[in-house]
């Protein structure tokens, strides 16, 4: 069980799948993105089946988020008035002891400009997101960290310094060792 899950969160196009990857390098976890996994899934099943593997995506993280390590980075957009019950279901199914929210900060607009642009190189099993578009008004009206524990905000409009952002989820977690919450907690 992953004792340690680190979410990593915020609108479409806010940088959360650019800074999972070297976050979780950091942390020494391994990083699961739904996307990531969404689209092997896609890949493997016929096309009329596409529109089942988001769910059957998310449901997979979890179960390898399960898998025996002390901590994991699992990223994904929670939108919390869609997604909490999902959210802690999931956290069950992982065995989470402790969890930290990277709340990725970044301007609507640019992420929708992001969001936007990327919309026609992403996988095909994507091709929902430009239906999703429509919905932009509500996710960034509401769009908010779940909160089911601490919260690291993070601007994410320009570079991060990922270093810095690692000790501050180490300092946030839980439960954690207060001796380690400088470099030697973090991989180099």
């Amino acid at each position: 069980m992953a004792r340690q899950v680190v979410l990593v969160n915020g609108l479409p196009g806010s940088g959360k799948t650019t800074l999972a990857g070297p976050l979780a390098a950091l942390l020494g976890a391994p990083c699961l993105g739904k996307d990531a996994v969404k689209e092997a899934l896609a890949d493997a099943v016929a096309p009329e089946a596409r529109a089942l593997v988001g769910a059957a995506a998310m449901e997979a993280v979890w179960r390898l988020a399960a898998a025996p390590m002390a901590r994991v980075v699992v990223e994904s957009w929670w939108f919390r008035p869609r997604d909490l019950d999902h959210a802690l279901r999931g956290l069950a199914t992982a065995g989470a002891d402790a969890v930290v929210e990277v709340w990725c900060d970044v301007p609507p607009e640019v992420a929708r400009e992001r969001f936007e642009a990327r919309a026609t190189t992403r996988h095909p099993v994507h091709s929902d997101d430009r239906d999703m578009a429509a919905e932009w008004a509500a996710w960034s009206a509401a769009g908010a960290p779940l909160a089911l524990g601490p919260v690291v905000r993070q601007d994410t409009a320009g570079p991060v310094d990922v270093g810095a952002l690692a000790r501050r989820v180490m300092v946030a977690l839980p439960g954690r060792d207060p001796r380690r919450t400088g470099a030697t907690a973090l991989r180099t």
